[in-house]
């Protein structure tokens, strides 16, 4: 160990230090006759006094010593062992309880002569390796990079060693998770990779949601391993009951099926369905067999109403368009013979409105009160005055009574909803429409979709816009002759699919409502029985702000019918419940809330599934550990090879000691040593003079 004194003054502050005991010393001491001291005794006094001054003149100065400490870290080897329950899956389960634990604590011991040794276990989390059972009900294999990172960043770790069986089905891929370690990573594949006769519902591909009354398509994928000949049933169930089921024959020892069946939306609201495969003979897991999922039925499709001047063809091309459609109910009228209210309509389509004939001014008050979206076609029948009137999206300047023809130029920067590339592909065929000859400025926020594109010049003329005022959404379209590209498109494909999207798209946009109820309850359908159950809720007054002082009630119910009520907490403007783990099973949830003598109420379902995700999947990974321990300039091992795999380390050189160095600062006024030498010397001194008979 070196080391340095550090002063933040000048060297010549250290001899003035010097000087002051010097003069302090001589002062006392010079030609001191009258004590009766000797003269060696005299100088022997002044040098203490010399001594004790100076140091304690220096010390004022508060120097530093700067010590340079090295260190020498032996090698920590780390040893991580699976504790999933998948382990125990293999035909030689008793052979791991048996002999691999004894036979790894041996061989840790056998390290720790020559190395520091750590053991861990993971599976569920990663912790202290106290017992090992085998038990843990999932596996996230990289967590433990990211646990090793925190506990022994900068720390001398040589090698890991991951002893298990590469399934994993929580996490990242571990073999991304690895792929920035400094230090190699020995796997010891456990577990069996000879596959056992299992039935596992893969994966149930289905929308979301779905309208009330239409019949909604489920894909089911079904694998089955080591099952030759073999015959189950597929069964779709809800509370119980057969809503589909078919026999599938199994003829592969690896045999993967994809089984596409129809089901009826005749429930509305959050509906729970159950896949399930029947069990065959001597099967590993029946875990996999079953998987549930959620789609949301939605009561009430959106109500769309078109309203014209004049019949046109543009009329029935729309609405045969939107018919063909499961989503809407479509209405078609002229202005001059509707009496009826806009209340019940998501969207209005006003075809060449206003008019000369038909001013419109009723319809575009009553859209503005009830936040029905517009669609706006313009014609050669439009009052142009007045449309500039009624609504800010689009100011239309005409410089003469003539239409010209308008192709249509897609913006690529358009963003408010996605097109098919079938449908971008269209508008380079697609005939004109007629728009009028006319100088179009765009209101605030305008989106255009479609630009004006006047033989081959594209101008920055809107042909299709959006804007959006408040609640209101409005959309324009400059030009009519939209029969036309309806016809074009079947004339080219055989089929009106690609116009038929485009409009789609269009109208789902605009007729899309926003959720206005005011009290907003949101939790999950499906969780595990180790995970907390999670309530946000949000309660809006009458001006659509959101407030939180009324007390939210929340009551759960089993399947036993016994409820589990609650008070969810209040955040900044909301609210929020932890209503913790529950056991697996069905549940519903109703929440209740009284704001201004009004009530609301919001409920719900979810399921809580048995949490055993180790016995969807059998097989072993080894291909994983032998890629993960390529990867990090290591090796694979079997279990039982404990000496190859311990003499594998200590053929290693760099699992080795390491020699740290760092610099450490100490106050001098701090070292004891320094007081009891002042204390010394001023106490002999003092001593010798008393003994004297000085003062």
């Amino acid at each position: 160990m070196n080391f340095n004194i550090i002063f933040d003054y000048p060297f010549w502050i250290v001899l003035l230090c010097l000087l002051c005991g010097l003069l302090y010393s001589a002062l006392l001491y010079y030609k001191n006759i009258k004590d009766g001291f000797s003269k060696v005794l005299r100088w022997m006094l002044a040098v203490f006094r010399l001594i004790a001054v100076t140091i304690m003149a220096l010390l004022l100065l508060a120097p530093l010593i700067e010590k340079m400490i090295q260190q020498v870290e032996e090698p920590i080897i780390v040893f991580l062992q699976d504790n999933s329950a998948s382990i125990l899956l293999a035909n030689d389960s008793t052979y791991f309880m048996n002999n691999y634990i004894p036979g790894m604590h041996g061989f840790i011991e056998s390290l720790e002569s020559e190395h520091n040794t750590r053991l861990y276990k993971f599976g569920e989390s990663f912790r202290e390796a106290e017992d090992i059972d085998f038990s843990d009900r999932v596996t996230n294999m990289s967590e433990i990079f990211r646990e090793l990172d925190a506990r022994y960043s900068n720390r001398n770790l040589g090698a890991v060693i991951v002893a298990g069986d590469g399934i994993h089905n929580r996490g990242i891929n571990p073999i991304y998770a690895a792929s920035n370690v400094t230090y190699p990573v020995y796997t010891i594949a456990l577990g069996d990779t000879v596959p056992q006769r299992d039935l596992i519902v893969k994966q149930v591909n289905h929308n979301r949601i779905t309208y009330l009354g239409n019949r909604f398509p489920v894909e089911v994928v079904v694998e089955a391993i080591e099952s030759r000949g073999m015959t189950s049933r597929l069964t779709i169930n809800r509370n119980g009951e057969e809503l589909f089921g078919e026999n599938i024959s199994f003829t592969t020892d690896h045999h993967i099926e994809t089984i596409t069946l129809q089901l009826e939306a005749d429930q509305a609201g959050m509906q729970q369905y159950q896949a399930a495969i029947t069990p065959i003979e001597n099967e590993v897991s029946l875990e996999n067999n079953e998987r549930d999922f959620f789609i949301d039925v939605i009561d009430g499709r959106q109500q769309i109403l078109i309203l014209a001047s004049s019949p046109h063809p543009d009329v029935g091309a729309i609405k045969q368009s939107l018919e063909d459609n499961d989503h809407y109910d479509v209405d078609a009228a002229l202005i001059s013979e509707f009496n009826g209210s806009l209340e019940a309509y998501d969207l209005v389509i006003l075809h060449q409105l206003p008019s000369s004939q038909h001013p419109a001014a009723a319809i575009f008050d009553q859209a503005a009160a009830n936040q029905s979206s517009l669609l706006i076609i313009i014609g050669s029948q439009t009052n142009i005055a007045a449309l500039n009137e009624l609504q800010s999206a689009l100011e239309v300047q005409p410089r003469s009574q003539e239409l010209v023809e308008t192709l249509p130029e897609f913006n690529r920067a358009f963003t408010l909803f996605t097109m098919q590339e079938q449908s971008i592909n269209l508008f380079d065929a697609l005939p004109p429409l007629f728009s009028p000859f006319a100088a179009y400025r765009q209101g605030p926020g305008a989106n255009v979709l479609l630009y004006q594109k006047i033989g081959q010049v594209v101008t920055e003329q809107p042909l299709i816009l959006f804007a959006q005022s408040g609640q209101n959404r409005t959309g324009i379209i400059t030009g009519e002759g939209l029969w036309r590209w309806r016809l074009n498109n079947f004339l080219r494909n055989g089929n009106h699919m690609a116009f038929d999207e485009m409009l789609s798209r269009m109208v789902q946009y605009l007729a899309l409502q926003e959720d206005r109820s005011r009290f907003r309850v949101q939790a999950d359908n499906l969780v595990y029985e180790n995970e907390s159950v999670l309530f946000e809720a949000e309660l809006y007054n009458a001006s659509f702000e959101l407030v939180n002082e009324p007390e939210v009630q929340l009551f759960i119910t089993n399947e036993e019918g016994v409820d589990f009520p609650y008070i969810l907490g209040r955040t900044a403007n909301a609210y929020r419940l932890d209503a913790g783990s529950f056991p697996s099973g069905y549940y519903s949830w109703e929440a209740r809330v009284v704001l201004g003598g009004e009530s609301f109420t919001d409920e719900g379902i979810f399921t809580v599934r048995s949490l055993d995700l180790e016995g969807l999947q059998t097989i072993a990974d080894h291909n994983l550990l032998f890629q993960l321990a390529e990867n990090t300039d290591a090796a694979m091992f079997h279990a039982g090879q404990w000496e190859e795999l311990h003499n594998h380390i200590l053929a290693r050189d760099d699992v080795r000691p390491r020699l740290y160095s760092h610099k450490e600062f100490v106050e001098i006024i701090n070292l004891k040593l320094l007081f009891f030498i002042i204390l010394v010397l001023l106490s002999v001194e003092w001593f010798v003079r008393k003994r004297s008979g000085s003062y």
